[in-house]
């Protein structure tokens, strides 16, 4: 018999699995009741009160939205990271990814049946079982709102080029302290609301003087990034635009020439 080597993987998995396997029972009693709706432009989740949204990448857009819908269910990671046996039940409005959440995968688009394989890989580590149900658009009225934005001018971030100098000029960095999975300038990250890949939320809520810092802060929490700086005798990069009205507006001596300071910092005078 011929094996073509896609298959060697799975079959492994049940030279490992199938005299151990235990198939228990399902409650059918939910820990987590997840609603997920995506558009071309982003996809939204949300659970227990809290939204999690994101736009997608270049990369990303180019998807068909039936693996995007599917792709969105890698918040996850967000809502359930810290469960442990336990059953999650998913709403959506579409079919197929329906279909290849409960199949655990299908043979007629590989690139679906492959992400579906990623999130049960994910989930049987943590001993979760996902029952995926239908949605329809008008009920799903939290996770379609925010799918549906498409102005991404509020993730904001230097163009790689930009960035390049500043590395080359004050890097290596550690972290960057304010980003997304979408404009993250470093692999480590945090993000100011729930974010699949970030390893943690809100920066403020962290020790910086461990970390060689990157940060582009929103504008509001300029002032507030500073002040945390000085409490936590931290030394990094950040990125402030030129507002001569603002306090901030000394930290850099050659300000009045940029659109865009970028200077390192710390809480010790110079």
């Amino acid at each position: 018999m011929y094996i073509k080597n896609n298959m060697t993987e799975d079959l492994w998995w049940w030279k490992c699995n199938a005299r151990i396997g235990i198939n228990l029972i399902k409650t059918q009693i939910f820990s987590l009741e997840i609603f997920s709706d995506s558009s071309l432009s982003g996809w939204d989740d949300y659970c227990d009160g809290v939204s999690v949204s994101s736009f997608w990448n270049d990369k990303d857009r180019k998807n068909h939205i039936n693996y995007l819908e599917l792709a969105a269910f890698l918040t996850l990671k967000c809502f359930a990271s810290h469960c442990l046996q336990s059953e999650i039940l998913l709403r959506l409005d579409n079919n197929t990814a329906i279909a290849y959440i409960n199949r655990a995968g299908g043979v007629r688009f590989p690139h679906l049946s492959e992400l579906s394989r990623k999130i049960w890989d994910w989930c049987e580590g943590r001993a979760l079982w996902l029952k995926a149900t239908y949605i329809s658009s008008k009920d799903n009225v939290e996770a379609d709102r925010a799918s549906l934005i498409t102005n991404i001018d509020t993730e904001w971030e230097l163009s790689p080029s930009a960035f390049s100098q500043i590395e080359r000029s004050f890097g290596p960095f550690s972290v960057d302290l304010f980003a997304s999975r979408t404009n993250k300038k470093c692999t480590s990250f945090f993000s100011r609301f729930p974010d699949p890949e970030a390893e943690s939320i809100d920066a403020f809520t962290k020790t910086w003087n461990k970390e060689a810092f990157y940060a582009f802060p929103p504008f509001a929490f300029i002032s507030r990034t500073l002040r945390k700086i000085i409490n936590d005798n931290a030394e990094g990069v950040i990125v402030v635009p030129l507002w001569p009205t603002q306090p901030w507006k000394k930290v850099h001596p050659l300000a009045s020439h940029l659109s865009l300071v970028a200077g390192k910092v710390s809480d010790q005078r110079s």
